[in-house]
């Protein structure tokens, strides 16, 4: 491919030099006197241009001038700047302002040769890197849209997994019918009021449905009794936490879920169950899902009792604010109003 090069010079004796030098070569050539010519060209041109030869001392705009504007609006085109003073600080000028390089006048033909071969394999150099860059930030953004739509397509799945299961855990008992759903609506409300990240938030919703997984190792006559348990009774209901971790830790994929499912029935005073574990050393997506466990249950009817209306459920959690719940997500739940989800 024959490249195309520019020359910019006011003196029409050395133009016609460089013309005859550069067609000797196999270059293409376009003469311009000034600088104003060239930028006009520059603005109108339908063909590339590959090397542009400009004159530092030329009547109007200077050659550096125009560097300056060729540096900013056509980067990629590589400028050799030919000058008449042969002294180093004219040339470091040049380089500074974005020229590839300065030849000093009278050009010797060898030298002129030798500094656009340079120029236009550096210029290619560094087309092809930014042709191989464009390649891989396409490449990327490719793999990351189907990343994003895989991650999409496997939360989609995961979602589907966890309410599966939390509708076989409301199988064996009709009284916490849409249980789990409801505390993931209130949890995760809540969760996103307090501006928690997507990934805590997504624990938080597979940790609500899947908060009462143990229950299944639960007899549904215990479940479902209707009047008060023994403290036998009790006792086993009160080991579905750890049923559930033993049932999840099969699934890695779930076990980040772990912390909820065997927690969400501790207290911040130490009186829950099964580790008495208190205050800060409770988990905030464990308080969250908690606040919310217990807020559904005591709206919903029960086969030993009926559901509290919301008003006395709401002065329930407020009145175990700081003991059996963190007063903080207490409070957010009730300022904006998450109870009436």
């Amino acid at each position: 491919m024959t490249r195309h090069i520019v020359t910019t010079d006011d003196d029409p004796a050395i133009r016609k030099i460089l013309r005859i030098m550069l067609k000797k070569a196999g270059y293409e050539v376009t003469p311009c006197e000034n600088g104003n010519e060239l930028l006009h060209l520059l603005e109108n041109t339908t063909t590339s241009i590959d090397l542009i030869l400009l004159d530092i001392k030329m009547p109007g705009p200077t050659g550096f001038e125009i560097l300056e504007r060729i540096a900013r609006k056509y980067p990629s085109i590589p400028v050799v700047m030919l000058t008449a003073f042969n002294d180093l600080d004219t040339g470091m000028k040049a380089i500074r302002l974005g020229a590839f390089d300065y030849l000093t006048k009278p050009i010797r033909q060898e030298e002129l040769y030798s500094c656009i071969h340079r120029a236009l394999e550096k210029a290619s150099e560094e087309q092809r890197k930014k042709e191989i860059d464009e390649e891989h930030l396409a490449i990327r953004k490719k793999l990351e849209a189907e990343l994003r739509k895989t991650k999409s397509t496997l939360q989609r799945s995961t979602i589907s997994t966890l309410e599966a299961f939390s509708e076989t855990i409301e199988q064996k008992d009709p009284y916490t019918k849409g249980h789990c759903n409801r505390v993931r609506t209130l949890a995760v409300a809540l969760a996103k009021t307090l501006n928690l990240d997507e990934k805590t938030l997504q624990i938080i919703e597979g940790g609500a449905l899947l908060h009462d997984i143990g229950k299944i190792s639960i007899p549904e006559e215990i479940l479902n009794k209707n009047g008060s348990l023994t403290g036998e009774e009790y006792s086993l209901i009160k080991t579905h936490p750890e049923a559930g971790v033993r049932i999840i830790t099969h699934i890695p994929s779930f076990k980040q879920y772990i912390p909820i499912i065997r927690s969400h029935h501790e207290r911040i005073d130490g009186r829950g169950y099964p580790d008495n574990m208190k205050g800060e050393d409770i988990p905030l997506d464990v308080k969250i899902v908690s606040l919310a466990d217990a807020f559904d249950a005591m709206t919903s009817s029960r086969a030993y009792r009926s559901a509290l209306p919301t008003e006395l459920a709401v002065e329930e959690i407020k009145l175990n604010a700081g003991t059996q719940f963190d007063a903080d997500l207490v409070h957010v739940f009730i300022e904006h109003e998450l109870y009436l989800l």
